[in-house]
């Protein structure tokens, strides 16, 4: 009955140490998300900000159009492959 006991116990804290696990490896993959949406923000403000500095003003919202076509395209490609994932 001991032995049974203690297998029991040592199952209890690896599904403990298991969930710890997990839940630490959530975590930091919710930071990791956070940062990069915060940085992508800033990407993208930053690359209209140079658009705007380095042509001239009457190709600027030419360049900002093929800009966030290009961004709704990543988008959508990168959200594809999350649906397909699943």
């Amino acid at each position: 009955m001991n032995s049974e006991a203690a297998d029991t116990r040592s199952e209890i804290e690896k599904e403990k140490m298991s969930d710890t696990k997990e839940s630490f490896k959530k975590g930091v993959l919710l930071i990791a998300m956070l940062l990069l949406l915060v940085t992508t923000f800033q990407l993208y403000f930053s690359i209209e900000q140079i658009i705007d500095t380095w042509f001239e003003y009457q190709y600027v919202p030419i360049f900002k159009a093929v800009y966030c076509f290009l961004v709704l395209l990543v988008s959508l490609y990168i959200i594809k492959l999350y649906i397909l994932k699943r």
